[in-house]
């Protein structure tokens, strides 16, 4: 992951590129010369047009929560590791003409970056490649954004941080520990455990199963934590994953933007012909190279847990908080 990949992302807008890129992906092997100027040498894959490339995006970030509510850059034209940080200077009111403050240094550790690969193999009836009234650009950009979408959700939420991106579950803090069944008073005892200042814009993530427990609890005088009708908890959305545990650590509550999701190198795709010749189909295999960790862990906390969801409790509200 270079500068080069610079100059071959501008190549991918040009018209050209799009047509004989899609030609060669129909088999035409003439046109994989034409579009040389896009391949990644390392795994002979191909970058998509711009256009597909959007499109790719959109199905991947509909695919994807953290896509939505993390933050999301592009480090392409970076070398093999870089660093990431973050510090708390706020601007200062100074005269005109005065000194302007500079932003310290970080407040903490700078948090490597990798590039980790994640790959996967789509298959297409050789009968709809060669059929000119077949989309296969809307077929493949769905197949691949709702694979790589799913696949990244996870490795954001579980992953280790090795050879994947280090999930949330591993380094968020823990906020409360429930010491039996999760009940109203543990739920709002995780939103009070984050610092005012990440509850500002904090959401809520959780499975669904988490999610219809969570809808019957009421506090003492028979209210719903869940407010129904804006779906929210305490004011803030609710998110779902299906890749967060039921026990363990069932919810998480934060400003999930510090998340930080790194593209390292977008999407590529090239063809498999023999590989699945004799099945008649071809096969179309896609890799991309990105990391994700979370820079503040105390921005997000869980709520840990081995029980499921019951019973009803109180609470008090703190004052300045808005729901």
């Amino acid at each position: 992951m270079n500068n080069e990949f610079k100059s071959k992302l501008t190549n991918t807008e040009l018209f050209h590129y799009g047509e004989d890129f899609w030609a060669a992906m129909r088999g035409d092997n003439a046109s994989f010369n034409k579009i040389d100027s896009g391949k990644n040498s390392m795994t002979g894959t191909f970058l998509l047009p711009s256009g597909s490339a959007t499109k790719f995006a959109t199905v991947l970030e509909l695919n994807n929560v953290f896509r939505r509510i993390g933050t999301v850059i592009s480090a392409v034209s970076s070398d093999a590791k870089i660093w990431l940080s973050d510090n708390t200077t706020i601007p200062e009111w100074v005269p005109e003409g005065g000194v302007i403050p500079v932003a310290a240094g970080p407040d903490f550790p700078k948090k490597p970056v990798n590039a980790h690969k994640l790959a996967v193999i789509n298959t297409v009836d050789t009968d709809l490649v060669s059929d000119a009234c077949f989309d296969l650009e809307n077929c493949l950009m769905k197949q691949f954004g709702k694979r790589f979408g799913k696949a990244e959700e996870d490795a954001f939420i579980n992953g280790t941080g090795v050879d994947m991106p280090t999930g949330i579950l591993a380094t968020a803090d823990t906020g409360v520990t429930a010491s039996g069944e999760i009940s109203f008073d543990d739920v709002l005892a995780l939103y009070f455990s984050v610092a005012k200042q990440y509850r500002t814009d904090g959401a809520w993530l959780m499975n669904d199963e988490t999610a219809l427990k969570l809808k019957t609890l009421k506090d003492e005088n028979g209210q719903y934590l869940w407010n129904q009708n804006s779906d929210t908890i305490l004011g803030k959305p609710v998110h779902i994953s299906e890749f967060m545990p039921s026990e363990g650590k069932p919810i998480a509550f934060g400003d999930f933007s510090y998340y930080y999701i790194v593209d390292r190198l977008p999407l590529t795709v090239r063809t498999l012909h023999e590989k699945f010749g004799l099945q008649q189909k071809v096969g179309y295999l896609g890799v991309e190279y990105l990391d994700g960790l979370l820079i503040r862990p105390e921005a997000v906390k869980v709520l840990a847990a081995e029980q499921t969801v019951s019973g009803s409790a109180g609470g008090m509200i703190e004052d300045g908080d808005e729901f």
